[in-house]
């Protein structure tokens, strides 16, 4: 072995501690960068051929990867536009000039145009490969649609006594009726009005219900129960009329559903009032007020009135190799010829994971780990550097021999 060879290997073996030290660096720097895949540096021997009777020393090289397989933790933000793939598979994302990536970082936001894009500007793709786009803005409205029909969903009280009242009931006296229940319903603008409903028993088995809007009855029907506490005869004109535009307008009328009778009634009379559900359908105006994405990938457009609207579906890709993959500014993936066959596909579909909404995936570097390895490559880096510090002394103590 020379000592020129010794001093070589020493010098390859600081180079890639070096160069182990620098992908520590990286990795403590991108400690909070969503979607960040630690980098790994790894060893071989090099081996220069060596003749019978004469050693030639090698040395170390390092090669660089990255441990994209491997998920970071989840981080709760609550962000309706943040979102974290649960199992495999890449966001499927494009730069301005539509060349494709892939990307575990779901933090996205709508720009200027409507477009979804991350936080390192690169357009989310959906299923077909184009780019999601969600107009919103002022114009954008869920609604309204008026009411036209209410469900009427009760189990009246049977031992409830019969009120020796006469007339209709008085919304202001409460010894007029047994009991009271509201419904919101809507007109052909949005605008909400309260039925308010009046149970009143007359007789054995028979009840009167009124229904009231603003203290002004704008509807009634009598009800017959059997022996067993079911609905005797069919109630099929029970239709109120409501006021349009606070009465301007002039009035639309809403159908009241009870059901058939038997067993198929709404409404019931067994033991204690207990189920009491008055569904009407209709609802008011609503704004554009974000977007969120669904397990599956649905992009969903969301409205002030709580409606929701499926606009789309996220795009998901993988690849055969995912640590061959090339790795870009913005955590960004590209492929290359190592990277092997693509899939494409959406959330939930075969080997693709399903989607959080609320959470983004956070960097999968322990900072332990970084640690004890910057402190392990520290000293290997010294011993290296000894070993080209001996080369040194020794061939000074050759130069001196001359003298």
């Amino acid at each position: 072995m020379s000592i020129y060879g010794m001093m070589r290997t020493g010098v390859s073996g600081m180079n890639a501690q070096g160069t182990r030290l620098s992908g520590v660096a990286e990795n403590v720097a991108n400690v909070n960068t969503i979607g960040y895949k630690r980098t790994d540096v790894q060893f071989s021997n090099y081996v220069i051929p060596s003749g019978d009777y004469a050693y030639v020393p090698g040395g170390a090289r390092s090669y660089v990867g990255h441990d994209i397989s491997i998920s970071g933790p989840a981080r709760a933000t609550g962000r309706m536009g943040d979102v974290m793939i649960d199992g495999n598979g890449f966001f499927r994302v494009a730069d301005e000039n539509g060349i494709e990536y892939l990307t575990r970082a779901g933090s996205f936001s709508r720009d200027k145009d409507g477009y979804v894009r991350n936080l390192a500007g690169y357009y989310l793709l959906d299923e077909d490969g184009q780019r999601v786009q969600i107009k919103g803005g002022p114009t954008d409205l869920f609604g309204p649609e008026v009411t036209t029909k209410i469900d009427f969903k009760v189990n009246f009280d049977a031992s409830a006594e019969a009120l020796d009242v006469h007339g209709d009931i008085d919304p202001n006296d409460p010894e007029s009726y047994n009991h009271k229940k509201s419904v919101t319903t809507y007109d052909s603008q949005g605008k909400k009005i309260q039925v308010d409903f009046y149970m009143r028993k007359t007789d054995d088995n028979k009840w009167t219900v009124d229904a009231y809007v603003g203290g002004e009855k704008v509807g009634t029907t009598d009800l017959v129960f059997d022996k067993d506490g079911n609905l005797k005869d069919p109630v099929d004109d029970f239709t109120l009329t409501l006021p349009e535009n606070d009465g301007e307008d002039g009035t639309f009328e809403v159908a009241v559903n009870l059901g058939g009778v038997g067993k198929d009634s709404l409404v019931t009379q067994v033991g204690n009032l207990s189920a009491f559900e008055l569904e009407a359908d209709g609802m008011e105006s609503g704004a554009f007020d974000g977007f969120t994405f669904g397990r599956n990938g649905e992009i969903e457009v969301r409205y002030t009135n709580h409606q929701m609207r499926v606009v789309g579906y996220v795009g998901m890709t993988t690849v055969t190799s995912p640590e061959s993959l090339t790795v870009l500014s913005g955590s960004v993936f590209g492929t290359n010829s190592r990277t092997g066959g693509q899939m494409m596909g959406r959330p939930g579909d075969g080997v693709f994971g399903l989607l959080f909404s609320g959470y983004l995936e956070d960097s999968n570097v322990e900072m332990s780990d970084e640690l004890t390895d910057m402190i392990e490559a520290q000293r290997n880096y010294t011993a290296n550097s000894k070993v080209f510090q001996t080369g040194s002394e020794l061939m000074d103590v050759i130069v001196n021999l001359k003298r």
